[in-house]
């Protein structure tokens, strides 16, 4: 399991549209241009940052990938104190 934190700051508003439905389809908005993203394969990360340089055209368009790790997970929690826990893989034979 690959664990991302996508965060994006995109001035284009159609663009800006664009890129969180992609993300949407991948993983899930934690915030407004933040979204956490679960992959079974490294190849998927490769197939959004594809799908993304189709999408942005302004050179100032920027999106970042911050890699979470098992146990960056296991220590993130919200300003409330509350655990975001880990996710562990489920699959299902």
């Amino acid at each position: 399991m690959y664990t991302y934190l996508i965060c994006y700051d995109i001035e284009n508003d159609r663009e800006r549209t664009r890129v969180a439905k992609l993300l949407e389809r991948y993983g899930e908005r934690v915030q407004y241009s933040v979204f956490e993203v679960h992959l079974a394969h490294a190849s998927q990360l490769d197939t959004i940052q594809e799908e993304l340089r189709g999408i942005l055209s302004a050179p100032d368009s920027e999106v970042r990938f911050y890699r979470l790790t098992a146990d960056a997970l296991a220590d993130s929690y919200r300003l409330d104190g509350t655990p975001l826990g880990r996710r562990d893989l489920v699959v299902i034979l």
